[in-house]
């Protein structure tokens, strides 16, 4: 009712109605309305010519908007919000830590929720990054003087490395996410999260089988798991684009039904998923529709010592048997066997 009376003559009220919008959303946050809570802060007017609003209190109330549209599951009224305080946040004069930290974790979530898991990655990467400053702004002096900062900053890193390491995982395979995995398994602190060997299995190009995809499903989020466009689930599709990744730096050339075999899936939707990643350049190679072939272009890798190729430990081979259609790559790892099923135990 008082909102209401307020409204009518805004232009005389803003102040007081910002403030009384302020504490009722306080009330409904603490309900956990978070839509409600959102709706009425986006009604104050920030961008009025009636009274001088600072920036750093723009940035702020937009980003606490987000912060509530993303509670609510609502990833695209958050990015319209995020977008106003980027504007802001990206002034030089810019200088509220606390700010920052939530602007950069409402984007990383935002590019979470639409399944842009390379952005994402790269976003929680830099979320892992944050130091002693930031955690004290977000804090407060008083929580951060009873608190054990060394292991407060470990824990929000680690936290924030996981997710990471999660949407590096789920990025479509291909030269773009090597980037991003490289980053990631260079730094050491990635051995201490719960989804490493995962991480080194993607990043080393190794096939991934059905008993380690099952262990790493419990480690995602409802959304990490929607069906796409194709039928698949958002894992199943990484998973399945992954071990064909890992079949193109194994053999110079496969057939369709053989491609199937190995990533279980009908023969033309392993074609149709091979077509795609040569076109979109995350693969190289050549599919020949009426031998049913398809043919990789092998990248040589850069020239290293002899011994980091074949390590001792890999001296004694073990003979592989592989279809006649099917070569293996000159430049296969010796570790590499003949066609797996990855769902297979």
């Amino acid at each position: 009712m008082l909102l209401a009376k307020l409204k009518v003559r805004l232009s005389s009220f803003e102040e007081q109605f910002s403030a009384v919008s302020e504490k009722m959303a306080d009330i409904l946050q603490g309900e956990e309305d978070w839509k409600g809570a959102a709706e009425l802060l986006s009604r104050i007017p920030l961008t009025s010519s009636q009274r001088h609003i600072e920036d750093e209190y723009k940035a702020k109330m937009y980003v606490r908007i987000a912060m509530l549209y993303l509670e609510d599951d609502d990833e695209t009224n958050a990015d319209t919000f995020v977008g106003r305080s980027h504007v802001i946040i990206g002034k030089s004069e810019f200088t509220n830590l606390e700010v920052k930290f939530q602007h950069q974790a409402c984007r990383a979530r935002i590019y979470d929720a639409k399944r842009k898991f390379q952005d994402a990655a790269r976003h929680y990467y830099e979320l892992s990054q944050v130091g002693k400053a930031t955690v004290m702004a977000i804090m407060g002096e008083e929580a951060a003087s009873q608190a054990n900062l060394e292991e407060v900053i470990e824990a929000q890193n680690l936290d924030a490395l996981t997710k990471a390491a999660i949407c590096a995982i789920l990025a479509p395979a291909g030269p773009a996410r090597s980037r991003i995995l490289a980053l990631l398994y260079k730094d050491e602190r990635t051995q201490k999260i719960a989804t490493y060997n995962m991480m080194q299995k993607i990043y080393m190009e190794r096939v991934v089988r059905a008993p380690e995809i099952k262990q790493f499903e419990k480690s995602l989020r409802p959304h990490q798991m929607a069906i796409t466009s194709d039928g698949l689930t958002v894992l199943q599709k990484a998973m399945i684009e992954h071990n064909l990744f890992a079949a193109a730096k194994m053999y110079n050339n496969i057939t369709f039904v053989e491609l199937g075999f190995f990533l279980h899936v009908e023969s033309d939707k392993a074609e149709k998923i091979a077509r795609n990643m040569i076109l979109e350049d995350r693969i190289a190679g050549s599919i020949d529709q009426i031998d049913g072939m398809i043919y990789f272009a092998q990248v040589p890798p850069p020239l290293l010592p002899f011994s980091r190729y074949f390590p001792r430990h890999h001296f004694a081979f073990i003979p592989l048997s592989h279809s006649p259609h099917t070569s293996l790559s000159p430049v296969s790892r010796p570790t590499m066997i003949g066609f797996v099923d990855m769902y297979s135990i």
